[in-house]
């Protein structure tokens, strides 16, 4: 019930504003036969007000407020398949640990393909990230994430002022992310209560404002 819920509210969401930086997700797998549904959110940030005021100004690289959601399973040991939906698109998704899942210590790599619907072309994005193990519960991980895609950021507008998505331009971008896991409570936990909560900063690093965008997201 509530992973439909999710479900519903981030595709509307998702029709309505996106981007591609950030993905709220840390660097351990899941384990097999385990499954996450996640529902997020990415909050740009300006690090000065001059910067905010030139974006609104000029139109350009003004990130919106991006939801996002995702659904995971750990289809072997160290291996989780699954799907996302963020950027006015959706996709598979995967991730594979490069290290033994026992070690509190975590390498990994993700990659998945998003295919904007709007625009009917498809885009790709990667990561790899380190993370730790703090007692039962909390990750702390960093990640370097890169993508080419269509620049959902800069939509054009036509002649009457309606985004044009046929001349959509395609682009290279790449962030930096670090963040925290919190695993809310074990097995038997209340339906309602998450399994985990996420909290990440990401930095864009081929926008021409400074800024950050704060994620924060729940699993069930």
């Amino acid at each position: 019930m509530i992973g439909k819920t999710l479900a519903s509210i981030a595709s509307l969401f998702l029709l309505s504003s996106g981007c591609y930086y950030g993905s709220l997700l840390g660097a351990r797998t899941l384990g097999e036969n385990d499954m996450s549904v996640s529902g997020g959110v990415g909050l740009p940030a300006y690090l000065s007000s001059e910067d905010r005021r030139q974006a609104d100004a000029s139109g350009e690289d003004d990130i919106p407020i991006s939801p996002s959601f995702s659904f995971m399973t750990g289809a072997a040991r160290g291996i989780d398949l699954g799907f996302a939906a963020f950027g006015y698109g959706l996709g598979p998704q995967a991730r594979i640990a490069l290290l033994n899942p026992s070690l509190r210590e975590a390498v990994s790599v993700s990659v998945s393909a998003n295919y904007v619907i709007p625009a009917k072309v498809i885009g790709a994005r990667g990561a790899i990230a380190a993370g730790y193990l703090l007692g039962s519960d909390l990750e702390l991980y960093g990640a370097w994430e890169a993508g080419y895609g269509p620049d959902v950021i800069n939509i054009p507008k036509d002649s009457t002022g309606s985004w044009d998505w046929s001349g959509m331009q395609d682009g290279f971008y790449q962030c930096i992310r670090a963040g925290a896991v919190y695993g809310v409570a074990g097995p038997g936990r209340e339906a309602w209560i998450p399994k985990s909560l996420t909290f990440e900063f990401a930095l864009p690093l081929n926008l021409q404002w400074r800024m950050v965008l704060v994620g924060i997201g729940v699993s069930f």
